[in-house]
């Protein structure tokens, strides 16, 4: 039976997570201990690299690698003008100054072939996005990055379990963010991880995490830093998801081909481009419609659940950078981001697609009818 309310995403949590959890309140382990190192390891294992850091969250995921990375005051970095804000504010929070890039009309991912307009001697670093779940074209990024010197920070926040050619995501760049949310596919409920290859960069991020130390239970600090710490009840919830992760990619990649399956015929509704370079694994699932406003409150009214797509950064009001940026802007005014979450039924997904075709057959009723 189809539930009164359809959520946009919920998180897939059950006994496994809680008795992950009551094992650390019972071994009196609830900072950081054993739990986040076996965490640590997993997801360095996940993702092909040598160090994995946890953190309070995305964000300060992104602060920690580009602070660890040197970049600071008079520093530029490359940012794709369509992405959630943290990616640009860590930058600012860092000293630096994100540089807008568009993204491409396809995958709305950051446009390779734009970034090199962009860099100025003051650039130090691209930060490519791999957008509800599709990898950017690293390749090509990471040949503008050698080519010009730069240096590459992933923001893979919602990058779990994709891959590009083969290779996870968050195993290209210098250093790559990861952001277990609520929403994420594999959770923490909050928490982050940097991820990298590098010995000095991976103890710089200790450091400035660690309050200007590289452990804890001494009281002299070397350097200035911050308690960004994970705990291990976060990375408990997290040991019990990473269980799940095949299962959860999997289920993820059903609902996104049901619901292409059952909006098939509909011609008003667009799915964005899949990448045959990468292994995406949807985020949120996403479709392109002309009136994205219209459809989301029809589809509020039946109980179901949807959001608007990222505001072009360049447009925040907190920022207000002239310039063009039409992929973007085409992105905002036509995504519509479905219910997701890996809970959803066959029978939720079929109505929301007839839902969806009611309301295209009522608005060519009414354009017929004037």
């Amino acid at each position: 039976m189809k539930r009164k309310i359809i959520p946009q995403i919920e998180p897939y949590i059950g006994k496994e997570e809680i008795k992950e959890v009551i094992e650390s309140i019972k071994a009196k382990w609830i900072s950081g201990g054993p739990k986040l190192k076996k965490f640590q390891e997993k997801i360095a294992k996940l993702f092909c690299v040598k160090h994995a850091i946890g953190v309070c969250n995305g964000t300060q995921a992104l602060y920690v690698g580009l602070k660890a990375l040197g970049i600071g005051k008079g520093d530029e970095v490359i940012v794709p003008n369509f992405t959630f804000i943290a990616s640009a504010n860590a930058v600012v929070w860092a000293g630096a100054k994100p540089v807008f890039v568009d993204v491409e009309k396809s995958t709305f991912n950051i446009d390779p072939q734009k970034i090199e307009k962009a860099i100025t001697k003051r650039t130090k670093a691209i930060m490519p996005v791999h957008i509800y779940g599709q990898a950017a074209k690293m390749s090509e990024i990471m040949r503008i990055a050698r080519r010009n010197k730069l240096l590459v920070i992933e923001d893979a926040a919602q990058g779990v379990g994709v891959k590009y050619k083969g290779k996870p995501v968050g195993s290209f760049g210098d250093v790559s963010c990861l952001s277990f949310y609520a929403d994420k596919i594999l959770t923490t409920g909050e928490g982050g991880m940097v991820l990298t290859n590098n010995d000095e960069i991976a103890k710089r991020c200790i450091i400035l995490l660690n309050q200007g130390r590289t452990s804890r239970g001494w009281y002299i600090h070397e350097h200035i830093g911050y308690n960004f710490r994970m705990t291990d009840l976060q990375a408990a919830v997290g040991l019990a998801q990473l269980k799940k992760l095949p299962q959860l990619i999997k289920k993820r990649k059903r609902i996104e081909k049901l619901y292409r399956k059952y909006l098939a015929d509909v011609d008003e509704v667009k799915f964005p481009y899949i990448d045959p370079d990468g292994f995406n694994v949807p985020f949120r699932i996403t479709i392109l419609v002309e009136e994205p406003q219209a459809l989301m409150e029809f589809l509020d009214k039946k109980g179901i659940k949807t959001a608007r797509s990222f505001y072009p950064l360049n447009m925040q009001p907190c920022y207000k950078i002239k310039g063009d940026f039409p992929n973007s802007l085409y992105a905002y005014k036509h995504l519509l981001r479905l219910p997701s979450g890996v809970n959803l039924k066959e029978t939720e997904i079929k109505y929301i697609c007839q839902e969806i075709k009611n309301f295209f057959k009522k608005n060519v009723s009414k354009a017929t009818s004037k």
